[in-house]
């Protein structure tokens, strides 16, 4: 088996936008009653139904909010029942609505609505998709009472009747006023005993002051909420910082933690990202982008742990950080944040080579058919969807053609891959094709590399121009033209020279390279399979897409878009793509359909 050689926002006052993010349900049961009704509106219904919603109907007349309320319009209302807008006006030693001030009443209703129609099946086990009209964020998720899944809001309250339809939008009944977050994200953190090393080096870097705001007043939309991932004192101590003390002269080396170049900067920085991402939103992230200049916290899901910076690195799985759920996703009126297992910090990587096979996909891994005695073809996209996280192309369920992964049991005499396993696409300008595709890679510490697209020649195929995270920020186009249906020789060497030692030296500077290990090159008894010069010697050809500047150390994505008109089903065979610092060797390691790297003589 071959060596792995992969390396991982009417909103409040008008001026708060929606955040777009992946619903997940997952509830499996959930026990509401689903209501229609003919009311033209929300006070309508409310009004029609005095028995539970009394109270509620006087709150929103006292609040001045009936008039938009009963017009038209599109609404989603957790509303609570007599019984629980009772025990609010209990907690708050009063008896009567109207002991309640005006502005009081009009933010209970303003936390309550949300300017859209939500359903239930646009809950998640996480942050609503809209935000309330209060200016912060619902959850939702699932509770097991009495034995059934039930629907709760902020984790206290449950919804004893759900998707009201009314006129003017939807109606959730709960059985407890929802009450907002009142503390700062700072204030929030400071308050918890846990986190007195957390809170020290919060005020101490600057960063308290910065998350102990108004999300309503801040001027930079992207810092109205944000999100801290932080470790409790007890996690520190573990990781040996008996004091704060101790801590602080850990990380920082300047004097003065509050410049943007000290470790105890950095360290807090890394901590804390922009928006309020909770935890089914992390699950879904593949990577948090911290303030901490061009750092990223990568996320992985295994089994029910939400793990941070487990990575598999130069073929190492570097073990990550577990959140700790109990104490995660706590919010406060201007963000959210987690607690971890263990101390966490920025990792620091040597810029590295990442020699990677475009086949070696957890996915594909998996699945018995992944080479081996029960190798066998995989289809890369089935009913219309890929089959590979990392991998996704334009609009693909419209097309026809195939993309699957082949792994060639029986080696061809003349075509060869690395660990005999290759990507079979169906590439071309034909409305049946797919134009472009785009595959995740593995992680690149940032640097500059060249890249080579690796693939075995087919004149039925087609060209492509190569693009690193296209349509996201730092998108870059390389400037060479990866034509696939060229040989190796369009380099300029011929089966004729290919043998002279001034044959791979001109093969680079023409932007070209052989990438599979040769009858010559050794690596201890194995021996590579490709001739020097005999038949099929430039079937497999190394080609160089360009340079590529990676600023962040993080997964990238790798896009081959379409240029051309030809090309015919599974025709386009693509084995590796490299990518080298550039001033490393660009020759060396070659590669062996046993997947092993040879390394330069």
């Amino acid at each position: 088996m071959k060596r792995n050689y992969n390396i991982r926002n009417f909103a409040v006052m008008a001026v708060i936008c929606a955040f777009a993010f992946v619903f997940i349900n997952s509830c499996k049961q959930v026990n509401y009653k689903q209501t229609t009704t003919e009311d033209v509106n929300i006070t309508g219904y409310l009004e029609k139904n005095p028995e539970q919603f009394s109270l509620m109907t006087e709150i929103i007349k006292r609040s001045g909010t009936a008039g938009f309320l009963a017009a038209y319009g599109k609404y989603t209302l957790f509303t609570p029942s007599n019984a629980a807008v009772n025990e609010w006006l209990k907690s708050k030693g009063k008896t009567k609505v109207d002991e309640m001030s005006v502005e009081e009443l009009k933010d209970m209703i303003k936390y309550h609505l949300l300017p859209d129609t939500i359903a239930t099946n646009k809950f998640t086990d996480g942050k609503l998709s809209q935000i309330t009209l209060y200016g912060q964020y619902l959850q939702t998720g699932a509770k097991i009472q009495s034995g059934i899944t039930s629907y709760v809001v902020n984790k206290s309250a449950f919804i004893t009747k759900s998707n009201v339809r009314v006129g003017n939008g939807i109606i959730h009944v709960v059985d407890h006023v929802l009450l907002p977050a009142t503390l700062s994200l700072a204030k929030s953190i400071e308050g918890n005993a846990r986190y007195t090393y957390f809170t020290q080096a919060l005020k101490e870097t600057g960063f308290y002051d910065s998350l102990n705001v108004n999300g309503a007043t801040v001027q930079d939309t992207t810092r109205r909420f944000q999100t801290v991932i932080l470790e409790s004192d007890s996690a520190l101590k573990a990781a040996g910082f008996s004091t704060y003390a101790s801590f602080k002269e850990r990380y920082s080396k300047s004097g003065n933690p509050q410049s943007h170049a000290d470790s105890l900067w950095l360290y807090m920085a890394y901590h804390i990202s922009t928006g309020p991402t909770y935890v089914p939103d992390i699950i879904t992230t593949p990577a948090i982008y911290t303030l901490a200049p061009n750092e990223v916290i990568t996320t992985k899901f295994s089994g029910q742990n939400v793990l941070l910076n487990e990575d598999e690195f130069n073929g190492v799985v570097e073990p990550g950080v577990a959140i700790n759920r109990t104490y995660s996703d706590v919010t406060a009126a201007n963000g959210v944040y987690h607690e971890v297992k263990k101390a966490f910090t920025i990792k620091v990587r040597v810029q590295t080579a990442v020699y990677w096979d475009v086949a070696d996909q957890p996915e594909l891994r998996a699945n018995p058919k992944w080479r081996g005695a029960s190798a066998a073809t995989i289809p890369l996209y089935a009913n219309g969807e890929s089959t590979l996280s990392g991998l996704i192309w334009n609009n693909p369920s419209k097309y026809n053609q195939p993309l699957n992964y082949e792994c060639v049991v029986v080696p061809n005499a003349v075509r060869k891959y690395n660990g005999n396993d290759f990507f079979n696409l169906s590439m071309g300008a034909n409305t049946l094709r797919a134009q472009w595709m785009e595959l995740r890679t593995p992680i690149l510490v940032k640097g500059k590399y060249k890249v080579w697209i690796c693939y075995n020649q087919n004149g039925s195929s087609v060209a492509f121009q190569v693009g690193v995270d296209v349509g996201r920020p730092g998108e870059q186009t390389l400037p060479n033209i990866v034509d696939f249906r060229q040989y190796l020789s369009s380099s300029g060497v011929s089966a004729s020279t290919a043998s002279l030692p001034s044959a791979d030296p001109l093969m680079l500077t023409n932007g070209f390279k052989r990438y599979m290990a040769l009858t010559t090159d050794t690596f201890g008894t194995l021996v590579g399979t490709n001739t020097v010069n005999g038949s099929g010697w430039d079937n497999q050809v190394g080609r160089l897409a360009g340079t590529v500047d990676i600023k962040t150390t993080d997964r990238h994505w790798i896009r081959l878009t379409n240029l051309t008109n030809g090309g015919s089903s599974n025709a386009t065979w693509l084995d590796m793509i490299h990518f080298i610092p550039i001033d490393a060797d660009q020759n060396y390691p070659r590669f062996s359909i046993q997947g092993v790297a040879f390394p330069r003589p």
